[in-house]
């Protein structure tokens, strides 16, 4: 009993560094300006297959990320800590001093569905749902705890971003997109913690030995 519930506190622990990392009240504002015009049902589609598509993302890269890590680039996970904290700390950072530039996304409405898909997978699979702090965080939860710790709390964090996502128009309407701009800040103060841990930590190991 007492070991279910260590997983257990350990996979919520890892889910909410996920999602400050993914940062989804940050990205469904973008989302939803991206894909403003489109009906409902497609919207709504077109956002489930985004999402699948990242989390099919992570799960690729937490299963082979640690065997690319070890035997085709030859670093350790002290490495990826530091890499991985840099990427957050200037990512954060970035998207917290320096507003978004502006883009129109008007074309997408006159696509079909295939071709919206296809032209939408890149950039809001990835980089924007998924990026490569994402990927070095995951990586450096699956080496700390356990792979089943670390899957447990992807798959977690997806479904919490799934039904985000499923219900956007909603959420959008009863908070408005002031209150989403809030939490995406705030979320953005976390994402820069996050990093300076990680790169604290990975930087404490590499001088220890």
């Amino acid at each position: 009993m007492f070991i279910i519930e260590s997983n257990l506190y350990a996979i919520i622990l890892a889910t909410i560094t996920i999602l400050a990392v993914l940062n989804p009240f940050g990205n469904l504002p973008q989302f939803i300006s991206m894909t403003d015009g489109l009906e409902a049902s497609i919207r709504k589609k077109l956002f489930r297959n985004i999402v699948f598509t990242a989390f099919c993302i992570v799960l690729i890269f937490l299963f082979s990320g640690p065997f690319i890590m070890t035997y085709i680039f030859n670093v350790t996970l002290d490495d990826v800590k530091v890499a991985g904290g840099l990427i957050l700390i200037v990512m954060g950072l970035r998207n917290l001093l320096f507003s978004s530039t502006i883009q129109d996304y008007s074309q997408y409405q006159k696509m079909s569905f295939e071709d919206l898909f296809k032209h939408s997978i890149i950039p809001m699979s990835f980089p924007m749902l998924v990026g490569p702090g994402t990927l070095a965080a995951v990586i450096v939860i699956s080496e700390e705890k356990n792979m089943f710790i670390a899957v447990g709390a992807v798959i977690t964090a997806f479904i919490f971003i799934f039904i985000l996502f499923h219900y956007a128009a909603t959420i959008e309407k009863i908070l408005g997109k002031l209150v989403l701009y809030v939490f995406s800040r705030i979320a953005l103060v976390f994402i820069v913690a996050i990093g300076i841990k990680m790169l604290i930590l990975g930087l404490k190991s590499i001088l220890i030995l």
